[in-house]
């Protein structure tokens, strides 16, 4: 009977704690319709440059009337067989755009020859033989012709993403497959496609996470820790008196900001470390551009947590909020899945979380070994939130002497 009184007296108190009781209520729903909506999606808008270079025209000779000449526009059928949803196609008359795979976007190239029509004909009479088609002359017997040497198709894929470079590789093979069957042929792929990867396949799936789970590790480690550090020194009365001494909110924010970042730049080294020297994870960019990618990233982190604890009442309050803010941020920030499979009503919370950011970024730096160039947009925004987070920082401690 004891127990069922204490156990009265803590559910009274959660029932009469208003925010307690919100997260108890709608943290479990949240979850559940953000992780079903994230994985709900399929890739859309995809962009993907083609070259088609293909006249159409097939030259082939005939049993009954010599040879003749067929207008078949067999990559053009290619396009067609493509879905439109999951590709943003760009048509280019040049060869050249294929350079811009791996940069603004743009996951692939595809290049048509311009006997690709006459190669896939011929070549499809050669592995299944002869066979009658109607024309204008009435029926005529196609004749396999002797093997001339050409260009393939080329496609340009970046795999910096194994899944969705093995999205895009599926989607092409089955539209190459359907041009194929169309000619009744035996003919595969491969015989026909040449497949130039960007990075040569060697980004793998432990490789593709790992910036990520690095990024998410830190910011729950990192908030956690300066939230409830906070917190705890807040109600111990240890802040209150921290901030009647003659120093400025400002001062007393950059000193914790820059104790937690230390502690957290530490926290990513060993991370990055043990990563490495365990699991051999790819890192072929500059040292010195993850860490001011870290850096930025954690004083990021430590106004999220001031914050937080600004909206705390105690270290339980504190975990809470942590948790309803981190593990969407591992959802929704292309750590394992990537944003493009997201529905449009998801997709823009990705791009309020720093966790996206900095998982870019340092997949850009360790994965391709990109540059300030590359990873120009995502220094910016992670500086920026860095900023505003800081002056927060500043406004909520100047609030937390008077909440202890």
């Amino acid at each position: 009977m004891k127990s069922l009184a204490v156990a009265r007296n803590v559910l009274r108190r959660i029932v009469h704690d208003v925010r307690t009781l919100a997260l108890i209520v709608i943290l479990p729903l949240f979850f559940v319709l953000l992780y079903g909506n994230s994985f709900s999606g399929s890739y859309r808008d995809l962009t993907i440059v083609i070259v088609n270079e293909d006249n159409g025209l097939v030259s082939v000779q005939t049993a009954e009337v010599g040879r003749v000449t067929l207008d078949l526009g067999l990559a053009q059928s290619f396009i067609d067989a493509l879905d439109p949803q999951m590709f943003d196609i760009v048509e280019s008359d040049d060869p050249a755009d294929v350079d811009k795979v791996g940069k603004s976007g743009v996951w692939a190239a595809l290049v048509f020859p311009r006997s690709f029509s006459n190669a896939v004909v011929n070549e499809a009479l050669r592995a299944s033989g002869e066979r009658k088609v109607d024309l204008e002359e009435g029926m005529v017997t196609l004749l396999p012709s002797d093997p001339v040497g050409g260009p393939k198709t080329v496609l340009v894929l970046d795999d910096g993403n194994p899944l969705i470079a093995g999205a895009i590789r599926g989607a092409f093979d089955a539209a190459f497959t359907q041009v194929l069957q169309s000619q009744q042929s035996s003919l595969t792929v491969e015989a026909v496609l040449e497949v130039r990867a960007l990075h040569e396949g060697k980004i793998q799936m432990l490789d593709f996470t790992a910036p990520g789970i690095i990024g998410f590790a830190m910011t729950l480690i990192t908030v956690m820790l300066t939230a409830m550090s906070v917190v705890r020194e807040r109600t111990s009365g240890t802040l209150t008196r921290i901030l009647i001494a003659p120093i400025s909110a400002w001062e007393v924010t950059i000193g914790y900001t820059f104790a937690f970042s230390v502690i957290g730049v530490l926290q990513a080294a060993e991370l990055f470390v043990a990563s490495i020297l365990l699991f051999g994870i790819r890192f072929v960019g500059s040292p010195g551009l993850v860490a001011l990618i870290i850096v930025l990233f954690t004083i990021g982190l430590q106004g999220i947590a001031t914050l937080i604890s600004t909206l705390s009442k105690n270290e339980a309050q504190a975990m809470q909020f942590v948790l309803f803010l981190l593990i969407p941020s591992l959802m929704i920030s292309g750590v394992f899945w990537p944003l493009e499979t997201m529905p449009a009503t998801i997709r823009p919370l990705s791009y309020i979380s720093p966790l996206t950011y900095a998982n870019a970024g340092l997949r850009k730096v360790m994965l391709a070994g990109g540059g300030f160039g590359e990873i120009g947009f995502e220094l910016v925004v992670l500086a920026g939130f860095a900023a505003v987070m800081l002056l927060l920082s500043v406004l909520s401690m100047r609030r937390q002497a008077y909440t202890a």
